[in-house]
């Protein structure tokens, strides 16, 4: 079916946005994964397109940013880059190329048994000029990284990068996960609800992504009215964690996954909402907006309520991505993103 979204009735809407300068992100080489963690806000995972950022485009997109926000600091994440340390080492080659800012490669440190292939890569990347290594712990890692994998991997990257090299976000997971088998993957099903609502606080967690459909849940749930408070302007106008990834799309700083603002080259200047409709209003009524909208074009509200703002966004997206014809909405993107929470949703309801 198509969809016809008035919006006349709003005269006020703005129209147009600018952002502020880019303050500070990640570059997504790419969405595919060893895993496919619960909290995910990109939905990544091993069956997402084996494609990658090439060297070129890099050099694009670095060359922009250094041009438009010399200031910015840069990290580089994906998916998983080590999952590809050819890539991974010329991007973050062409970075420094191009003067960028490079803080630091995140990884969920699969790799950690394995230093004959991945120590020489640690060292390459330090040769370059790269300095910390941003390792991810917490139990939805664990559902597929043991414990004693990531601390084999700490002790891999503090070998070659120095102690303060290894940024393990978040350390005091591996003691609390270390109690229940170092070299045993994590069941996250057995957490108890407080338990997995601390987890989630601790780890800073947006519900948007899968993680809104984790179960257990990550937050205690509401129904969608719970959250009409705010329009979401301070979220996509944010450039303090925008990121870009391997198909140049510019995902906003609230880190709100499955939105393209724009292509990255239109974040120097002003960004036409006109053709963006869903995002527009977003931008000028927030969530509320969007609820009412998917509700004239059929939505039908989650019985059992929301994680946040961000879960009832990702799943009225979801039903606009899916109910449209050839996916008329362009802001829905990559469109990877919804067929992949899409098909996993409908897996689990077929084995429940």
């Amino acid at each position: 079916m198509g969809f016809n979204i008035d919006l006349s009735k709003n005269i006020n809407y703005s129209e147009k946005i600018k952002l502020p300068p880019l303050e500070g992100g990640g570059i997504i080489l790419t969405y595919r994964c060893t895993n496919r963690c619960k909290h995910c806000l990109v939905a990544a995972s091993p069956e997402r397109e084996n494609r990658w950022l090439d060297k070129n485009a890099a050099a694009e997109i670095f060359g922009f940013i250094k041009n438009n926000s010399p200031g910015a600091e840069i990290h580089i994440g994906g998916g998983e880059p080590f999952l590809n340390p050819q890539c991974l080492l010329d991007i973050v080659e062409t970075a420094f190329e191009r003067g960028i800012r490079l803080s630091y490669v995140e990884t969920n440190a699969f790799w950690g048994n394995n230093p004959n292939k991945y120590e020489p890569v640690l060292k390459e990347l330090y040769k370059l000029g790269l300095r910390s290594i941003l390792i991810s712990v917490s139990p939805f890692h664990a559902e597929f990284i043991k414990p004693q994998t990531s601390v084999n991997a700490i002790k891999m990257v503090r070998g070659v990068f120095g102690y303060a090299g290894a940024f393990v976000w978040i350390a005091e997971f591996l003691t609390m996960l270390s109690k229940h088998g170092e070299t045993q993957n994590f069941n996250i099903e057995t957490m108890s609800d407080e338990m997995i609502r601390r987890a989630a606080d601790m780890y800073y967690l947006i519900p948007g992504g899968r993680c809104g459909y984790s179960k257990p849940a990550v937050s205690m749930k509401r129904s969608a009215k719970d959250f009409f408070i705010t329009n979401c302007g301070r979220e996509l106008l944010s450039t303090a964690h925008f990121h870009i990834d391997a198909y140049g799309n510019y995902m906003p700083g609230g880190l709100c996954g499955g939105i393209s603002m724009c292509d990255y080259k239109e974040t120097g200047g002003e960004i036409n909402l006109n053709d963006k409709p869903l995002l527009k209003i977003l931008y000028n009524e927030g969530v509320k907006g969007l609820y009412e909208t998917a509700l004239k074009s059929g939505y039908t509200e989650l019985a059992d309520g929301y994680c946040g703002k961000c879960h009832l966004c990702v799943d009225i997206r979801k039903f606009f991505f899916n109910d449209s014809e050839n996916n008329e909405f362009g802001e829905l993107a990559p469109a990877e993103f919804y067929k992949t929470i899409t098909d996993e949703i409908n897996l689990k309801s077929q084995i429940l």
